[in-house]
């Protein structure tokens, strides 16, 4: 079972399968090391941490497939 689909929230989980099918893991992984990105978080109308979570749930199916 891949990391997004384990994820309850439904704004993260579609935000985190956007993160998956928009950007490489090499995006992923700078997006996740550097601060979250507060106009994708007014955008999808979702927290900080469900930015966060998203983001590395993308980042890990990304890896995982690699």
């Amino acid at each position: 079972m891949s990391m997004i689909d384990q994820l309850r929230d439904g704004k993260a989980k579609a935000f985190a399968k956007h993160c998956y099918e928009s950007h490489s893991a090499e995006d992923l992984r700078a997006a996740a090391e550097g601060p979250a990105d507060h106009s994708q978080i007014e955008h999808w109308e979702i927290s900080e941490g469900q930015w966060e979570e998203a983001v590395a749930a993308a980042l890990a199916d990304h890896e995982a497939k690699e």
